[in-house]
C-alpha cells in the first residue's frame, strides 16, 4: 500500500518552503503559517543542507546572502555562525529575528502541530555524511511519519530509501519523461512531482495506474500572470483534483491551494 496515494477527501495540501508567500521561506514562521491555512497534515516542502560542523539545517541556496542578513557559503559556516543570522528581516520587519532552523527543531515543531516535511536533499555527494545523521535524528525523535524525502537525483533517492526505508520518497521532475512510472519503479519511489506547466500531459494517470502518487506545485503569481491572457490555471487544478489525479498539492501560497481544494470538493 502506497502511503502517499490519496483521494479527494484526504489529499495533502501544503507550502513550498512553508507558506513562502506570506513568511520568510524555510523558517519555523513559514511552517506555522502553512499549518494555519492547511491544518493538520499540512505538508511543508523544505530544503536540507549542512554546516561545516555537521549540523543539518534548512536552507535552499548554497549561500546565506539572499535569505539572511549575512554573507557566505552555508557549507563553509559553522552552525554557531549561522544561528546568529536574521533570516526574517529580508522578507518584512514582522519577521525580524527569525532564525535559520535546524532540521531537528523543525521536526519537533512538526510533532507539536501535526505537519509533515517534504525534505529536498540539496547536496548530492555526501550521502555517507547525510544518511547516518538523518537516521540518528529519525531514531531519536521517532519521526519517520513526519517526513518525505525528495530530490531531482533519482540515484540518491534510491540510496536513501535503502538506508531509511520507512520514509517515503518523491522524485522531482523538471521535464516530461517518456515513462515516469518505470523510473519511479527503478528508483523505488512512492511519488513523482510533476511540473504544473505540463501536468495535463497524462503522467499522473500513468503513475496512478502503476501504484505511484502524483504531486504538483503551483508557484505564486503563475495563475495571475496567465489569467491576463485568458488562461485559467486555477480551474485546471480544480478539475485535476475532482478527477482524483492529485495526491498532494503544494503552493507558495497555502491559502490559495486550500481554496482550490475546497472548491473542487464543492
Amino acid at each position: 500500500m502506497n502511503p502517499l496515494r490519496m483521494t479527494i477527501e484526504n489529499m495533502r495540501l501544503g507550502g513550498h518552503r512553508g507558506h513562502s508567500a506570506g513568511a520568510p521561506e524555510n523558517t519555523l514562521a513559514a511552517f506555522r503559517k502553512a499549518f494555519e491555512y492547511a491544518g493538520p497534515l499540512a505538508t511543508c516542502e523544505t530544503d536540507l543542507s549542512i554546516t561545516s560542523d555537521g549540523e543539518l539545517i534548512l536552507m535552499h541556496d548554497k549561500t546565506v546572502d539572499r535569505t539572511t542578513d549575512g554573507h557566505g557559503v552555508v557549507q563553509k559556516m559553522t552552525y554557531s555562525e549561522l544561528s546568529k543570522l536574521d533570516a526574517g528581516s529580508w522578507f518584512s520587519d514582522e519577521f525580524a529575528g527569525e532564525r535559520v532552523p535546524r532540521l531537528r527543531e523543525a521536526l519537533q515543531l512538526a510533532r507539536e502541530l501535526g505537519i509533515i516535511y517534504q525534505v529536498e536533499l540539496k547536496i548530492y555527494d555526501q550521502n555517507e555524511v547525510f544518511f547516518p545523521k538523518l537516521r540518528a535524528i529519525i531514531d531519536d525523535l521517532v519521526c519517520a511519519d513526519l517526513m518525505q524525502f525528495s530530490s531531482f537525483d533519482y540515484v540518491q533517492l534510491k540510496a536513501v530509501k535503502e538506508a531509511i526505508p520507512e520514509v517515503p520518497t518523491v522524485g522531482l521532475m523538471h521535464s516530461r519523461l517518456i515513462d515516469p512510472a518505470a523510473i519511479a519503479r527503478q528508483a523505488n519511489l512512492d511519488a513523482m512531482n510533476i511540473e504544473v506547466y505540463h501536468f495535463a500531459s497524462g503522467e499522473a494517470r500513468q503513475l496512478h495506474e502503476e501504484g505511484f502518487a502524483a504531486f504538483t506545485y503551483l508557484p505564486a503569481g503563475y495563475h495571475e500572470k496567465l489569467m491576463q491572457y485568458g488562461v485559467d490555471i486555477e480551474s485546471q487544478v480544480i478539475q485535476w483534483v475532482r478527477e482524483g489525479q492529485l495526491d498532494q498539492l503544494l503552493g507558495d501560497d497555502v491559502a490559495q491551494v486550500t481554496r482550490l481544494r475546497d472548491e473542487a470538493r464543492g
